[in-house]
């Protein structure tokens, strides 16, 4: 049992012999019925990545393609990679059209690497949407708050009081300088 995976270990856990584990999964894996052919392949069909890493996703479509292989039913290398492209989501779009127009076959292990290295990129390109909101959120909540006193100003047909006071400096400030707080734009404090 130390030497067996954990996905067939219930397949074998009653077997009291090495023979009878090798029987049970011969009988298991290796059937070649048509049943189990056409079981195989409506599974693979079915994959797609939606939201298992790209490593896991072709793992689960290899595992699908090494059975078929195993009982008879091999997966050609161009049908492989037709379905890894087809269960790819749309971030994949762009990658997937230009693996399809080229003019030479990819092989499996050369669409693995491209697809992790652009699901890399994908992740870099999130931290950056990631990183830039606040920034984006504190700016324009401060536009807001200028342009709703602005209109209040105006529907009101007075200035704010806030607009009629002078600037107030802060001490160890020149004459001429006016400190506004940044979040509030509020003149008098500082952040």
């Amino acid at each position: 049992m130390a030497s067996v995976e954990p996905t067939i270990a219930s397949t074998v856990a009653a077997a009291d012999s090495a023979k009878t584990a090798w029987d049970t999964l011969y009988a298991t894996y290796a059937n070649r019925s048509q049943t189990r052919v056409f079981g195989l392949r409506d599974q693979l069909a079915r994959i797609a990545k939606d939201s298992r890493s790209i490593t896991e996703y072709l793992q689960t479509i290899r595992s699908f393609s090494d059975e078929l292989a195993t009982v008879g039913a091999p997966v050609s290398n161009p049908e492989l990679i037709v379905k890894i492209l087809s269960g790819l989501g749309p971030e994949f779009r762009e990658i997937s059209a230009a693996i399809r127009a080229r003019d030479t076959n990819v092989t499996y292990e050369e669409l693995f690497e491209k697809l992790l290295d652009h699901e890399l990129f994908l992740c870099h390109e999130d931290a950056k949407k990631l990183s830039n909101p606040i920034t984006v959120a504190v700016a324009t909540n401060t536009n807001y708050r200028n342009n709703r006193r602005q209109n209040n100003n105006f529907q009101n047909g007075r200035q704010n009081s806030h607009s009629n006071t002078q600037p107030q400096r802060q001490p160890n400030t020149s004459p001429n300088t006016v400190v506004r707080y940044q979040l509030c734009n509020r003149i008098g404090h500082t952040a």
